[in-house]
């Protein structure tokens, strides 16, 4: 895990996944405000039967927010698909 000090609280949710197949270029780049990630998980943990056993510990990631932590915080290689997942705090 690479998450940085930093002076001020992350304002963004980075996802990043990125294609090896496709000469390593991004296949979704999507920035979202911490407030907006927040609020879709509650709304996505309410109404979707996929998401309501998710076990999110939000209070965990809300923490390091809080704390003015920055950087990638989760990596995931899926080696069958050929892809990276990339979770950054911004």
């Amino acid at each position: 895990m690479q998450v940085q000090e930093s002076e001020k609280a992350a304002k963004y949710l980075r996802v990043k996944v990125v294609d090896h197949t496709k000469e390593g270029r991004p296949a979704v780049n999507i920035k979202v405000p911490i407030g907006v990630v927040k609020w879709g998980m509650k709304m996505a943990q309410a109404f979707s039967p996929q998401m309501k056993d998710v076990n999110l510990d939000w209070d965990s990631i809300d923490a390091m927010v809080q704390e003015g932590e920055t950087g990638k915080i989760v990596e995931v290689e899926d080696e069958a698909e050929h892809k990276t997942v990339e979770v950054w705090l911004e």
